[in-house]
Formats: structure tokens, C-alpha cells, sequence
């Protein structure tokens, strides 16, 4: 069952280089200690309704990390970092809040979703 959560938890957007396709990693705590809920974006900050694809969880250290990715598989820059609250409604649908900004996510299909500034 999803909760809503409203705890304060962190989050960072990672810049990935020097793979076949640039993009920002968008990570955030599913709960306070917990790995990190992973989506690639192509666009950061998101100001319009952007496609996102949900990967993996991530380990907490990319918290706090930058430089290359183990294998080779690139470099990755912090580009924005802090605290945000999490707002599941269902498995499918959440709201991000990150300071001002808010970001309403929705699965659309498999691992592809959309997410809308809401303000």
C-alpha cells in the first residue's frame, strides 16, 4: 500500500556526461534512509511537461557524489540538491514538492513517465 509521505527527505539532480545520451538523474529518498527513486530526464529544471523514464534504485551515496560512474559508464555533476516531501497518492501518480516547485509525475506505460509543473 502506498502512504502519503510527507517527511522531509533528499533528493539531487545529477547531471550525466560522457554517455551516448546526456541527461539529468533525478533521485529521491523513498523514505528517510532509504535508496534512492531514480528517473532520467532530458530537461532540468523541468518547466513544461517532460517525459521521464523511471530506472533502477540508486544507492544513497549519490547523495553526495560527483565524478565518473563505475564501468566507465560516464560522469556525473551535482546540478541541484536539498530537501523535498513526496506525496504518493497512488503506485502510479505522486507529487514532488521541492522548495517552491511543484512536480506532479504519472506512469504512463511500463517505465515511461510524465511529469507536469504544477507551479
Amino acid at each position: 500500500m502506498i502512504n502519503s509521505q510527507m517527511d522531509h527527505l533528499r533528493y539531487v539532480i545529477l547531471r550525466h556526461d560522457r554517455v551516448p545520451e546526456p541527461h539529468f538523474d533525478l533521485m529521491f529518498e523513498a523514505a528517510p534512509g532509504a535508496d534512492l527513486i531514480t528517473w532520467r530526464s532530458l530537461e532540468w529544471p523541468i518547466t513544461q511537461e517532460t517525459n521521464l523514464t523511471r530506472l533502477g534504485e540508486h544507492r544513497r551515496a549519490y547523495l553526495d557524489y560527483e565524478g565518473p560512474v563505475s564501468n566507465d559508464r560516464g560522469d556525473v555533476k551535482r546540478v541541484e540538491a536539498g530537501t523535498c516531501h513526496i506525496d504518493w497518492t497512488t503506485a502510479h501518480e505522486c507529487t514532488i514538492h521541492i522548495d517552491d516547485r511543484v512536480l506532479a509525475l504519472r506512469l504512463l506505460e511500463d517505465d515511461h513517465w510524465l511529469a507536469t509543473p504544477t507551479s
